[in-house]
């Protein structure tokens, strides 16, 4: 309690300084009676719901900390279809009618870099970057700065929750097991960022092609296209979401992008497999990816090579000879093989009016290299779970309510917890083993 006061006082009494500072008083100064005045009460859509950029107007917000407030559920969302939401006006009512808004929903998505949560919470900065490395405490943003250093982010909300949950790492020796890990190279903030991030995309996914495209960002396009056989379908999830969003990456080069933002560690590969497969097989059931079922496979196989010419057929047999002594002929290699031979399909390199899948990819080295990743990124391609009709994307907020049945549960509309939940508790994570 004690370092929230501390933070709440500082907070009131020292303003930002600079041109973003002096915004932000003048933003905190500007009662909300008065802005209504001036800009006019917002204008809604469909009923009770309003554009973000009409929310963030009506609230006082700039760009950086409506999304931010998006992103950790201080302010609810209505999913209104693929990459769609809307705000509630009830739900901007309720935060103009918060005391001295927005001072206190600016306190709630205020984010600190290490030094200033070292001090907040009375340590050093050398034992809050190791707490931050071995997972007490997860980053929220993350940037390059112009020194080329990465620079993580937290909220100021979660330090008294990691001062109540863990107070003997606040002092005294940290335990030995700690430090060997951070020693030897661990580091969970990349983790832990990607996990937050993951569990916001999943809540405001509209579809289950929408969470399956979640996953697959997660976990990178070589092992994608190893866990999903069908190029339709990898082309339809990485339409729908190429990467993990980074936010404000700064100077970040798309190498230091992608290294952070795509999962790395079997721990975090293994079960975003199995979500991938959950997510897909839901997908499939609700409607095929697009051009799967008309089998546009012409169009993308012209510039591709035909495939060798088959061998010729084996000579017939000398009526001669007798029937026991007969040697069957060796089989034909597989490229080769007519189409009379050729028995079950298997993948390979398409020609003109073919409709069989792409070249086969070899799996990446870490499925390689793990134990039981071969068996989940073949789950991909066979597993078909029976699902309820899909909602219709656009038709906003009937989906309100409703649970994912994925491994990290989540709901369709953005839930914000309670004032003191949120003092006690951050945002929902993606299952962790």
């Amino acid at each position: 309690m004690g370092v929230t006061q501390e933070r709440q006082q500082r907070f009131e009494t020292q303003r930002p300084t600079g041109q973003a500072g002096a915004a932000r008083a003048r933003r905190a100064a500007r009662p909300a009676q008065d802005r209504l005045a001036v800009d006019g009460p917002p204008a809604v859509a469909d009923g009770s719901l309003m554009t973000l950029a009409r929310a963030r107007d009506a609230l006082g917000l700039d760009y950086d900390e409506f999304e931010l407030a998006v992103q950790i559920g201080e302010v609810s969302t209505v999913v209104c279809g693929t990459h769609s939401w809307k705000v509630e006006s009830e739900e901007v009512d309720r935060l103009l009618a918060e005391e001295g808004h927005p001072l206190p929903l600016l306190d709630r998505v205020r984010l600190v870099g290490s030094a200033e949560a070292a001090r907040e919470l009375g340590v050093g900065r050398e034992r809050f970057v190791r707490l931050a490395r071995a997972g007490h405490i997860r980053p929220v943003r993350w940037y390059v700065n112009r020194y080329r250093a990465l620079v993580w982010m937290y909220l100021a909300r979660d330090l008294p929750v990691l001062a109540e949950q863990f107070p003997e790492l606040l002092k005294g020796p940290l335990p030995e097991e700690l430090r060997a890990a951070v020693a030897e190279g661990g580091d969970e903030r990349a983790r832990g960022w990607r996990s937050r991030r993951v569990t916001q995309l999943l809540r405001d996914a509209s579809d289950a092609w929408d969470e399956a495209a979640v996953w697959s960002a997660l976990l990178g396009p070589e092992l994608v296209d190893s866990a999903v056989p069908d190029p339709y379908e990898r082309a339809h999830l990485r339409k729908l979401r190429a990467a993990l969003p980074p936010g404000r990456p700064g100077m970040a080069t798309p190498e230091q992008i992608k290294a952070i933002a795509t999962a790395d560690h079997p721990d975090e590969i293994a079960p975003a497999l199995v979500a991938l497969a959950d997510a897909l097989g839901r997908a499939r059931n609700a409607r095929p990816a697009p051009g799967r079922a008309v089998g546009a496979a012409a169009g993308l196989v012209a510039g591709l090579a035909p495939l060798p010419t088959a061998p010729p057929p084996p000579q017939p047999v000398p009526s001669s000879v007798p029937p026991a002594s007969v040697t069957p002929p060796p089989a034909l290699p597989a490229p080769g093989r007519s189409a009379a031979a050729a028995g079950p399909k298997t993948a390979g390199p398409k020609t003109a009016g073919s409709k069989t899948a792409g070249p086969k990819t070899a799996e990446p080295e870490a499925a390689a290299a793990t134990p039981g990743l071969r068996g989940l990124l073949r789950l991909l391609g066979r597993r078909q779970r029976s699902a309820g009709a899909g909602a219709d994307p656009g038709r906003c907020g009937t989906d309100r309510g409703r649970t994912h049945s994925s491994p990290t549960s989540v709901t369709r509309t953005t839930a914000r917890p309670s004032s003191s939940e949120a003092a006690r508790s951050t945002s929902a994570e993606m299952p962790q083993p």
